[in-house]
């Protein structure tokens, strides 16, 4: 475990930059990326990658529903169509095929716009064989960060860093079950919501997120 003592942060950038002193192992480290969670994990992630010196790119998860079911998870999926399926939900609902598929097809699509909204015709970042930083602010789930894990191993990344500012104790050791390493700034033991941990929370446009991957697309171009 790695951790260091912290108040509140100014910004998300700010936490950015007292993350990446806790990763400088891996400056310039050509068989690592930064990966960011959207939206919130943007601006962390991108200065993280600033400072490291490594590529960075966004990760697009969903959750697979049931079709007709509400929000009963069956799955989730990922860019590129990885996806993970929850079987015994799955024969326990009594679903066909063709109801799986069309659930899949559903996500796969929604995936696919964000794709290009966020990154136009850029191409994403190939992970396989590589060490992975997975950056959040804080606002994803649990369960979302787990299953990013899990799916970023499907696409045979060699190790997953989780990164992020700051996640309850429980969280955290639930995290270390799956990922190669969490590295927080702080881990209380009670949850709380992110924005309690900064002085300026604001919620992260898709425009921004846009903007981020362009700048550092550009910037990526010209150390090229």
């Amino acid at each position: 475990m790695q951790t260091a003592s912290h108040k509140r942060f100014s910004c998300r950038r700010e936490a950015g930059r007292a993350l990446a002193k806790l990763l400088e192992k891996y400056v310039g480290d050509p068989e690592t990326v930064v990966l960011a969670l959207p939206k919130g994990g943007m601006e962390v992630g991108a200065e993280i990658a600033h400072l490291l010196g490594l590529p960075f790119d966004v990760l697009l998860v969903d959750r697979i529903t049931a079709p007709g079911r509400g929000d009963t998870t069956l799955g989730a999926i990922t860019s590129g169509g990885v996806r993970m399926l929850n079987c015994a939900m799955i024969d326990r609902l009594h679903l066909s095929d063709e109801d799986v598929c069309r659930a899949v097809l559903k996500k796969s699509v929604r995936l696919a716009r964000r794709e290009r909204l966020y990154r136009s015709q850029r191409p994403s970042i190939d992970v396989a064989d590589r060490t992975v930083i997975l950056v959040d602010d804080g606002s994803s789930s649990c369960a979302t960060l787990r299953n990013s894990i899990r799916l970023l191993h499907r696409q045979h990344v060699d190790h997953v860093i989780v990164a992020v500012p700051v996640t309850c104790h429980h969280a955290a050791c639930d995290l270390r079950m799956e990922a190669d390493e969490v590295v927080s700034l702080m881990e209380p033991s009670a949850q709380a919501p992110p924005a309690k941990w900064f002085e300026s929370f604001p919620p992260t446009s898709s425009a921004e997120v846009r903007d981020i991957l362009r700048e550092e697309f550009v910037e990526a171009g010209s150390h090229n």
